[in-house]
């Protein structure tokens, strides 16, 4: 009887330690997709947020905001300028970006929550 009580434990323990084990590589995957989108927004972030201040700072040079029928020759010249420029960083910033998911990718990554430190001031 006790030998069926040992299969039983056994056979329990290794259930346990199976689903355990799915439950570590669900939370390592999610860990890393959330990674993954944390850094693909801050990418586009940087991306955006550095072309706009070229628009507001130099805009004026092409014409920003103006209608293409409206531009001069000069903003019509520097509008073409700008529009390799800018195709040049987004595809830049993107193959990056592309570079630095599949690099995350061969990462075994588990993500720690929100962990609090308390700092003990002696001095007091």
């Amino acid at each position: 009887m006790e030998d069926n009580y040992d299969e039983d434990f056994t056979s329990f323990k290794k259930a346990s330690d199976r689903n355990k084990y799915k439950k570590e590589e669900t939370y390592k995957d999610n860990s890393k997709r959330r990674l993954l989108n944390a850094i693909k927004k801050k990418f586009d972030t940087t991306i955006i947020g550095s072309l706009a201040t070229f628009e507001e700072k130099f805009g004026e040079l092409w014409g920003h905001g103006i209608p293409l029928t409206e531009l001069d020759e000069d903003q019509l010249y520097w509008r073409e300028v700008w529009a390799d420029a800018r195709s040049k960083i987004l595809d830049n910033g993107n193959a990056n970006l592309r570079a630095s998911q599949n690099e995350i990718a061969q990462y075994t990554l588990s993500w720690n929550r929100y962990v609090t430190q308390f700092h003990i001031d002696r001095n007091d």
